[in-house]
Formats: structure tokens, sequence, C-alpha cells
């Protein structure tokens, strides 16, 4: 049955994570795995609370904002490189697409249909625009913690999302995921 409903019939389910979490500007590889199980565990309870594999599609986004100065690893990737020609956000970007096309392969072992994509740009803008152009149903945004003086200062991107996005949205706080999520993108046994 999953083969009967044609994409263009699904719904479109759009993921998105947060590019510090998916392509973290560090070179410390703890850090980094760290950074990247949590993408993959909210990813997880995506599959495990929101997802129907033969009725959905997901769209599997995140947004690296080029104008984004403070970046720690911009700005140790165009120290790197004053003489260069090279876009300083150039390995991120790779990064990123190595990072969501592993999340990608794990919905497609549990038989969910994915696509991912990486943005430029402002996320708050860029993703609410990508959920316009793709008529996507349903926001999934992950949400990691702030300091209290940035939450006192302004909205964070996903609750900025959440308040424009043109369909319904589920903020996804990593932090109060449990560990054993990741078990349900194990494929099963055939």
């Amino acid at each position: 049955m999953s083969s009967s409903i044609p994409l263009s019939l699904r719904r479109k389910v759009v993921i998105a994570l947060d590019a510090d979490q998916v392509s973290p500007a560090t070179d410390d590889v703890e850090a980094t795995t760290q950074s990247r199980f949590l993408s993959f565990k909210t990813v997880a309870w995506c599959k495990a609370n929101i997802l129907r594999p033969t009725h959905d599609h997901v769209f599997l986004i995140t947004s690296i904002d080029p104008t984004a100065i403070f970046d720690g690893g911009v700005l140790s990737a165009m120290w790197s490189s004053l003489n260069g020609t090279e876009d300083p956000h150039g390995d991120r970007v790779k990064m990123a697409e190595t990072a969501l096309r592993r999340l990608a392969e794990s919905l497609h072992s549990v038989g969910v249909s994915c696509t991912i994509e990486v943005l430029r740009g402002a996320p708050a803008e860029m993703v609410t625009e990508y959920v316009h152009v793709h008529r996507g149903e349903l926001l999934a945004v992950q949400v990691v913690g702030r300091s209290a003086v940035a939450q006192a200062l302004a909205l964070g991107w996903p609750e900025v999302c959440a308040r424009s996005a043109e369909c319904p949205t589920v903020l996804i706080k990593t932090g109060d995921l449990p560990e054993n999520i990741g078990s349900v993108l194990d494929p099963t046994p055939e």
C-alpha cells in the first residue's frame, strides 16, 4: 500500500533542524557528536510521534545564515582564508548536507519518504518561506536551549517560525527527549 500513494498526495512534513546542531562550528569531536545526536533524537521523536511512513513525505532542512558574522566556524574559516576566495560557509554547508543525508538514510531505512535541503539565510525567514513554497502541512522545529538573557531579548528563530508559518507547528525541545528515542529509527529485521 505504501507505494500506492503518490508523492504529490502525501502529507508534507517539514522538519527544521538547528544549523548549530547539524553542523556545529567546533573542532571538538565529542561536542560535534553530541550536537548531531540531538538532531538524530529530534528526527526519531518525529518518527515516533508525528510521521506516518505510508502517508507522509518529509522535507528535512536546516538554514545556515551567511550574514551571521559571529559564527565561530565562519570566523575560523575567514581567518584561515584571508587571502583566499573560498566561501567560509562552504565547509559548513557540506557538513550540514552530510549530516542531513545520514538522517534521511535513517528515515528511509524505516520506510519514510524524505528529501533534504540546506538553506542559506536567516532561519526564521528561510524556514517559513520553504514551508510556503513547498506547501508544508506540518512544521516540526528543533528547539535548543538558549540563555535567559537571549530569551529575554528576543524570540528565537523556532518561536518566530511557530508564529509565522502557514501551517501547524510543533516545537521540539531537545533537552526533554528521552535517551532511548533513537531506537525508533532502527530498521526492523526482515
